[in-house]
């Protein structure tokens, strides 16, 4: 695990008319304002998402379509990972602890930056072992918060504080997803849905075959 220190952090994106050239008023980016800053306390968070060899040790009667134990497991529920998580004396992170392992301590859009760059992350049709890209690695060194799996977080789909954004799937219906590029060059908005900030939301019992997950654990009590 990765420790992440107690601090502030920049949350969510700015609006449309200053955001990067690729944002649209037309995908959810909406949801992700307004841009804030926002207090933490500290926490670990894995440095890799939860792999198949890992997750099989605690679920040994399970079959999932995985070819190699250091591939990311994937087409889990969100209880599934929550127990995984519990089980080894962890939790899943919320959303907010999510974005600040994967952004850093300033508003970049990308884990290493402002500017896309396809090769850097795997953004393509199949799934790869945990830390193939060695450019895809946040600020805290943290691996595949860009690409390979979306991943699951403790968090409700709820807006941000402030917001003016109104969504009727915001309640208690839907977990948060974070990260991950598998697939999203089929949709026209790639670039966007392969930033820090974008925010996904799915029933937390169903199964996903691009959604996976990584634990963290809260930090010492602050003094």
């Amino acid at each position: 695990m990765v420790f992440i220190p107690a601090g502030e952090f920049t949350l969510g994106i700015v609006p449309a008319e200053t955001a990067p050239r690729f944002m649209s008023e037309r995908t959810a980016g909406r949801n992700a304002q307004p841009q804030q800053k926002r207090q933490l306390n500290s926490f670990y968070i894995d440095k890799y998402e939860v792999t198949y060899e890992a997750f099989i040790r605690f679920k040994p009667v399970a079959k999932y379509a995985v070819t190699q134990p250091n591939e990311p497991i994937r087409g889990i529920s969100w209880y599934e990972a929550d127990a995984y998580c519990l089980s080894i004396g962890k939790r899943l992170p919320t959303e907010l602890e999510w974005e600040k392992a994967a952004r850093g301590m300033d508003d970049r859009v990308f884990v290493w930056g402002n500017e896309f760059h396809e090769e850097w992350g795997n953004f393509g049709k199949t799934v790869q072992p945990v830390g193939s890209f060695k450019k895809d690695v946040s600020p805290y060194d943290l691996y595949d918060m860009n690409g390979n799996v979306s991943e699951w977080t403790a968090s409700w789909y709820e807006p941000y504080p402030e917001s003016t954004y109104e969504d009727e799937n915001f309640g208690r219906k839907f977990k948060v997803t974070r990260g991950g590029g598998i697939q999203k060059r089929e949709h026209g908005f790639m670039q966007e849905f392969t930033t820090i900030t974008y925010r996904n939301f799915l029933p937390p019992d169903d199964r996903f075959w691009d959604t996976g997950f990584r634990c963290a654990l809260s930090g010492p009590p602050e003094p």
